[in-house]
């Protein structure tokens, strides 16, 4: 919940305007979409709605009823309407939206005998709710194929959107992805096509900033792929991001400068024949930092810029302790727990929705393993005491000896019969005058510990032992102030589905080089070449800076001060940080494998090079990410 207000802070700094809330993993937004909300989960929902309006976030009720709907039985529609009336006159909403993703395209027997075809059956009941509610301004339909390899056979030549298009009222908007799912671009002439078969302008659904459709990726690079040409081609823009919450601001901050940067532009009317020319885009170059960096084919917006624009910002919000929890605690039993879902923001006229929410929890430290195991012990061991209070007066053995008869000359015997009396002694063995005679277990552990305890310092004594150091002294260990540069480094680590951010590319290179011309560093080359040689080592020194400044990043990173941030981000950076520390090792073992192999000649001990799994996990991890 509390995430959710900040993301409607965000939105409305950012100039968004609305909030799609659409989560799949909230039963009775999809597999039980037919039960009313509960009071105490009616409760929730409003409360959300109230936060959105409080920041002029327009908020989107979606449901799905595709799964098992009947579109011909008419119980089945006039549970949906109930459905929608409890939303629009008990949560006071008047934006909806019906979706039909990711489900079965064959009718039941009873829909076959009154509808042509899976689209008409669809476009009818979307219609008839649009008109039951009153024909609200707003309302969204997402088809079931909402992009291009979806559609069957193609886009121009389908049914299913063409019957969308001629059947369903001109005002309800048509949710559509791209050419794919993950579209790495859309192009204008995509948007142009799609929009002469559905009559209308579409809304943009966008899943490039999307990972849980993989739990191990994370994108944190800019809005790309998207000329500004399309803001005044489309009704709209959602985002469909990161399943974390706090990845999400570049995400988010991009889409808003890429939307910012044409919103004054003219919007052109789709031309429905054939023929309308294309527009034509100009290839500009900006020199960067020294660098001259291909820029998007778009003048009004660079995807660089932006992305530096949006770390900025974030770099500031790393030093600020949170106030609000990241993690969400499961509940058995309520549904209501559902409703805090990861559902995020978006550009022009509508805003996006995660469709799965799935945590990431970071390695524990020992601090919280030991909170779990040693509280519960801690509890039972006083529960323990308070049910048999005598058996704590024999706990300490010296205390019990004074009471034995024993032989005062037989020190041994006497120390064996008073153990040997712990152990047998019960609580009603022992009467009162002797318990009152003996020490109590508090006292005594008081008396012995209280030889140990050094006295008490006093504050001149304190600030007499505060370690100054001097001039040639190392200062006290300070953790380092997250950079820019290391927000930098972690964007282009994980930046975009189809493709790495330009370090990320450059190590790659740097790795798949020295790998493959480790052999002029061998004991197995003959004939050294030494400026190859002085070539190999110079490439992986500089490879093995690259590789520190990630492992630097990933400790100061550790150290900011927003943990909220960093609970989101940290088994990724984790994983990232092992992989680079293997890989350097392995570079610099390929450096030292002359001198490894002298060594081994010489010395008598026996040298364990590293295994062949460890080496083949590496070319395994080069491998995948010169493919990714």
């Amino acid at each position: 919940m509390e995430q959710r207000k900040e993301l409607f802070r965000r939105e409305q700094k950012w100039g968004l305007n609305s909030y799609l809330y659409a989560p799949k993993d909230d039963y009775k937004h999809r597999m039980f979409w037919r039960e009313l909300y509960s009071v105490e989960e009616a409760e929730q929902l409003m409360t959300l709605i109230g936060a959105a309006k409080e920041h002029g976030i327009e908020f989107i009720y979606a449901i799905s009823p595709g799964l098992d709907i009947t579109f011909s039985n008419q119980k089945e529609v006039s549970a949906l309407k109930r459905k929608l009336d409890q939303a629009s006159y008990k949560f006071w909403l008047q934006v909806f939206c019906l979706t039909f993703d990711d489900i079965d395209q064959n009718m039941c027997p009873a829909d076959k005998e009154v509808f042509s075809s899976f689209a008409h059956a669809q476009v009818s009941i979307t219609n008839e709710i649009y008109q039951y509610l009153g024909e609200p301004q707003t309302f969204l339909f997402c088809p079931t194929e909402y992009c291009g390899t979806f559609c069957y056979p193609n886009v121009p030549q389908s049914p299913y959107l063409h019957t969308v298009g001629e059947k369903l009222l001109p005002d309800i908007d048509v949710l559509w992805t791209g050419p794919k799912v993950v579209s790495k671009d859309i192009p204008l002439e995509s948007i142009e096509e799609v929009s002469k078969i559905f009559r209308r302008a579409p809304v943009i659904w966008d899943n490039i900033h999307a990972n849980d459709y993989d739990q191990k990726r994370l994108f944190l690079g800019p809005y790309k792929g998207r000329s500004t040409e399309l803001i005044p081609r489309l009704k709209g823009v959602l985002t469909n991001p990161n399943c974390e919450f706090e990845s999400n601001f570049v995400a988010i901050h991009t889409l808003a400068t890429w939307y910012k940067s044409n919103m004054n532009g003219v919007r052109k009317d789709v031309v429905m024949t054939d023929g309308e020319d294309s527009t034509v885009s100009i290839q500009i170059k900006l020199e960067n930092e020294g660098s001259d960096e291909e820029l998007e084919t778009d003048m009004l917006y660079s995807p660089q810029l932006a992305l530096k624009l949006a770390l900025t910002e974030w770099l500031g919000e790393f030093g600020v302790p949170h106030q609000y929890n990241s993690r969400q605690i499961p509940q058995s039993g309520a549904k209501s727990a559902t409703i805090d879902i990861s559902s995020l923001a978006s550009p022009s006229l509508c805003s996006s929705t995660t469709v799965t929410t799935v945590f990431q929890q970071p390695i524990m430290t020992k601090i919280h393993i030991i909170n779990l195991h040693v509280l519960p012990k801690v509890e039972a061991e006083k529960k323990d005491s308070d049910e048999e209070p005598m058996e704590m007066v024999v706990e300490k053995q010296d205390d019990a000896v004074p009471h034995v008869q024993a032989d005062s000359e037989d020190k041994q015997v006497g120390a064996v019969q008073a153990e040997k009396m712990a152990e047998d002694l019960k609580p009603m063995d022992t009467d009162k005058e002797s318990l009152a005679e003996s020490k109590s277990p508090e006292v005594s552990i008081q008396e012995d510990l209280g030889s140990d305890i050094a006295p008490m310092q006093t504050d001149e004594q304190l600030k007499l032992d505060i370690f100054v150091p001097g001039p040639n002294e190392k200062p006290l260990f300070r953790a380092e102030p997250l950079t820019i540069e290391d927000l930098c480094l972690l964007a282009e680590l994980f930046y975009l589905p189809y493709e790495h951010g330009p370090k990320a590319i450059q190590m790659l290179k740097e790795f798949n080089w020295l790998r493959a011309n480790s052999s002029v560093v061998s004991i197995n080359c003959k004939r050294k070449d030494s400026e190859k040689v002085t070539e190999w080592k110079t490439r992986a020194k500089m490879f093995e800076e690259m590789c520190c400044s990630v492992i630097n990043m990933f400790t100061r990173l550790s150290n900011s001060a927003n943990r909220t941030i960093l609970y989101d981000l940290y088994s990724y950076i984790w994983d990232v940080k092992s992989i680079i520390s293997m890989v350097k090792s392995f570079v610099l073992w390929l450096g030292m494998y002359e001198v490894t192999q002298t060594v081994i000649s010489l010395s008598s001990t026996n040298h364990v090079a590293p295994s062949k799994n460890v080496l083949y996990k590496i070319k395994s991890m080069y491998l995948i990410s010169h493919n990714a």
